[in-house]
């Protein structure tokens, strides 16, 4: 396969001749950056002017009406000298303390490979540059800097060496990396924002016994720390109707606007006839429906049977709300089916996560998998039913799929790829000789555009379906399936867009040869495989530069708001969906992307270092853009509490192991034509075993500091250890509601529990020694690092982001959604002859909730709804931290 990249960069050049004819020389290059460039300057330029007029694609963070607990950015000045101004002065750990944990990483991880990128130069250059260059192999410009320019084997201990130190560097700094985040973790974890949080004090059990499927059994095992527990059930039924009756709303609230809104358009016509005329229209919304436009639809599958939509859909409401409200009373009174599965709220974090390590050192059977930390927007419910064992042979089935699609990958590409040169096939295949005759525009698009959309259509897939893969294996939460994600989709890029991409480009350079002389394919490959690193290159320039320039951009976002939006919204809903949504990152999908550039980048470091220096422009270029976007635009879909960076730093050695096998693989060829090749290769084979080593025990000395905070920190912590219950009453939601202020400010009040007392955790069990003698020595460096990062996470007692919850937010938190899903409310807008009043009236009638506050149909009967008051929307909730 030649590789996604190529045909996606180059669709119109045969195989091969990219990265190894035209692409790897200076005028490749050359001619890749300049439009390149091209490109990004006027998507800057764009970005520069549609900033200031389109702040809520631009700069939603910093919009004073939709402050929430979320965070708060401070307003931007207008202007390009603003923005440099406001984007230099705000620190990365602004993202940390205003978006999330994984935003904060996310910059962290760029830069890291910049920093490596960096140091590489610095490194590598001085050594290799001079030993490359001087090498008598007889290649020419950019392939001049590479090691396929290296003759004389002697000359190969340089590389040796300089991969030893370099990649050992590499090691080191990932290793320290992982010891900063489990202490910027401990720090986070422990403020008191995060202490507070119920999620944080409250653990997931799955697998449950059936003994231990009744609350009793429960807190007999736990003890007197337990505070609440929420014992889930089956609610398939339910939540298949609370579906039904979003649609039946929905589709009664859209037929009603279009009722309202060609009604409100006759009305104007008149008035605006009669007002020549001087007189007045009548006052009866009736007279302004035309019956005969009453919106209607066929029913599934009866399509012969047609019906009024407004009728049909009030009366499938009402009878959905009746049915609903039933089901809903049982499952609260736990008259169905309970799931082996508990959510348990212990009194404090310290109870909590002491109760988790307790239930993981005495089951490794019962409770199985455990989560801590888990919030209830992120629980999949329908999989909390799913055993163990069920779900460890649907991971074991989905991992083999995902495995064979990474295999067989090349066959659809393949298929795309042929379509680009199809009417070159018809000599071949006489059926397909119609294409003959098709028009030369269109067969342009066919052999041109078409095999470029299939092919995108075809990466974009691959994460879709890993998702998909995870989520049907049963995890039960989607942090728990964006990390499958992540795995799944990296193992992809490394093979099918990296390895597969760099070798068929070497072999493909020198395929006639090859076939001419098979005895010479090793030599030939040895000497071509570092010409494949000129396609990547050009493809840090294409990530630095156009990348960058369109993510700054926004393009989908700003035609969705500008064009999309007022094309497609025609309800108040729908336009008040697309003001509030702010984006985020799907990280399961795209730390794959982005962690495979690190590992192209360390891969070549010491076969072609030149792709070092584009990798550190590359990367500053796309920090600078995340950057901006995670300050003023991007929001967290899924919590992940940093765990993807963690799997993300694992995942970037894997460019230190392709690295030295490379080197192994190009040294071990080298001997087949001198013996001096023999040192290099048995210095890299050491370098390789003592790579394998080391990590293995940095793993094992890690791998608990990762997984669970010390019980003897959290004994010691305050805000671990005391609970201070914050409930808000019906005054302060209501001032909450009508100020811009967020929930949570020090005004708020606080009420006590237990008569006033403060509730704390049993006496802590004594300190543990460190899981082995490696830990032992680098948990004084975790600690230190949890000492340092304190400064960047808040700490203070006032801090305004110390959650808050009503009673019902607190006893509803861990029901499935279904239970606790009110009775829609359809949202009208007001017209000015009353035909809203008339829909309101006859909805209420119906049992259905109803309002057109805060919209209308203006002069020109264009909806328009209070942006500015969208906190007294009907439509608005109180955004919750749990």
């Amino acid at each position: 396969m030649e590789g996604t990249l190529t045909h996606v960069l180059y669709p119109r050049q045969s195989q091969g001749s990219n990265r190894g004819g035209g692409s790897n020389s200076l005028s490749g290059i050359i001619s890749t950056l300049v439009p390149t460039l091209l490109i990004a300057a006027i998507a800057f330029t764009c970005f520069l002017i549609f900033r200031t007029r389109f702040s809520r694609v631009y700069r939603p963070r910093t919009d004073e009406r939709l402050l929430d607990e979320q965070g708060r950015t401070p307003r931007t000045d207008t202007g390009f000298f603003g923005l440099v101004r406001n984007h230099s002065i705000l620190p990365d750990s602004h993202v940390l303390r205003h978006n999330s944990l994984d935003g904060y990483l996310w910059l962290r991880f760029f830069k890291l490979l910049i920093f490596i990128s960096f140091v590489g130069c610095c490194i590598v250059w001085p050594v290799l540059f001079p030993v490359n260059a001087t090498g008598g192999g007889g290649q020419k410009q950019l392939d001049l800097l590479s090691m396929s320019n290296v003759k004389n084997p002697n000359r190969y201990y340089a590389h040796a060496l300089v991969a030893w130190i370099f990649l050992g560097f590499i090691f080191l700094v990932i290793a320290r990396e992982r010891i900063n985040f489990i202490g910027l973790r401990r720090a986070y974890f422990l403020s008191a924002a995060h202490a507070q949080r119920l999620s944080s004090r409250t653990i997931l059990l799955l697998g449950l016994p059936h003994e231990y499927m009744q609350e009793t059994a429960l807190r007999e095992l736990f003890g007197s720390s337990v505070r609440k527990i929420w014992m889930p059930t089956d609610c398939k039924t339910l939540e298949k109707d609370v579906k039904n009756r979003r649609k039946a709303a929905l589709k009664l609230e859209g037929a009603e606007m279009k009722l309202i809104k060609d009604a409100n358009a006759r009305h104007l016509k008149a008035a605006k006839k009669q007002s020549a005329e001087a007189t007045t229209t009548s006052s009866d919304p009736l007279q302004w429906i035309d019956a005969k436009k009453r919106p209607s639809h066929r029913l599934k599958p009866q399509l012969w049977k047609k019906v009024d939509t407004i009728n049909w859909s009030r009366g499938t409401l009402s009878e959905l709300n009746r049915f609903i409200q039933e089901q809903q009373n049982e499952h609260l009174d736990l008259n169905h089916t309970q799931l082996p599965a508990a959510f348990i709220e212990f009194s404090t974090q310290s109870a909590a996560h002491y109760a988790f390590q307790s239930v993981a050192r005495e089951s490794k059977t019962k409770f199985t998998p455990r989560y801590i930390g888990v919030q209830p927007e992120e629980v999949v419910w329908k999989n909390l039913s799913v055993s163990n064992t069920s779900r460890k042979s649907k991971l074991l089935v989905a991992t083999v799929v995902i495995w064979l699609m990474i295999l067989f990958w090349t066959i659809p590409v393949a298929v795309v790829g042929a379509i680009s040169n199809i009417n070159y096939l018809t000599n071949k295949v006489h059926f397909l000789s119609f294409i003959n005759d098709i028009p030369k525009v269109i067969l342009g698009v066919v052999t041109g555009l078409l095999p470029v959309v299939l092919l995108a259509v075809l990466m974009a897939l691959v994460p879709i379906f890993c998702g998909f893969l995870a989520k049907l294996a049963g995890e039960p939460t989607l942090s728990a399936i964006e990390l499958k994600t992540q795995s799944w989709y990296f193992a992809f890029q490394v093979v099918q867009v990296f390895l597969v991409t760099t070798f068929a480009s070497g072999a493909a350079a020198v395929a006639s040869q090859i076939v001419q002389n098979p005895g010479t394919a090793p030599t030939l490959l040895a000497t071509n495989l570092p010409k494949a690193s000129n396609f990547y290159i050009s493809y840090f320039i294409l990530f630095g530069l156009m990348q960058s320039g369109l993510q700054l951009l926004n393009i989908v976002p700003l035609l969705m708001y500008t064009v999309v939006g007022k094309l497609l919204d025609k309800t108040p809903r729908k336009k008040y969906n697309r003001y509030m949504n702010i984006p985020g990152l799907g990280w399961g999908s795209t730390y794959p992307k982005f962690t495979l550039l690190g590992v192209i980048a360390i891969t070549y470091s010491c076969i072609s270092p030149l792709i070092l220096g584009f990798a550190t422009i590359g990367f500053s270029l796309l920090y600078l853009m995340f950057r901006y976007n995670f300050l003023f635009v991007l929001g967290n879909k899924t919590d992940m509490k940093g765990e993807a960076y963690a799997r993300a730093l694992k995942h970037l050695l894997t460019g230190v192991y392709i690295s030295a096998l490379c080197l192994i693989g190009l040294f071990a060829i080298g001997c087949s034509k001198s013996a001096s090749s023999a040192g290099p290769l048995a210095i890299m084979v050491v370098f390789l075993i003592v790579l394998i080593v080391a990590q293995t025990l940095l793993d094992r000395a890690l791998a608990p500091m990762e997984q669970h905070l010390p019980v003897e920190l959290l004994s010691g912590n305050k805000y671990s250890t005391i609970l201070v219950e914050q409930v808000l009453d019906e005054h302060e939601l209501k001032q909450e509601h009508l100020e811009a202020g967020t929930a949570g400010t020090s005004s708020r009040g606080n009420s006590v529990p237990n008569g006033g007392k403060l509730e704390t955790d049993a006496p802590a069990p004594p300190k543990k020694e460190p899981f082995n003698a490696l830990s032992r020595r680098l948990e004084p460096l975790v600690h230190r690092s949890y000492e340092s990062n304190k400064a960047i996470v808040p700490q203070s007692e006032s801090d305004p982001w110390i959650p808050a919850y009503t009673s019902e937010e607190y006893e509803q938190a861990y029901l499935n959604p279904a239970i606790t899903d009110p009775s829609p409310i359809v949202w009208l807008a007001r017209d000015k002859c009353g035909v809203s009043t008339l829909m309101i009236q006859e909805n209420r009638e119906a049992g259905i909730k109803s309002t057109d506050e805060q919209a209308e149909l203006d002069d020109k009967n264009k909806l328009v709804w209070q942006e500015e008051r969208v906190r007294e929307a009907p439509l608005w909730e109180r955004p919750v931290r749990y």
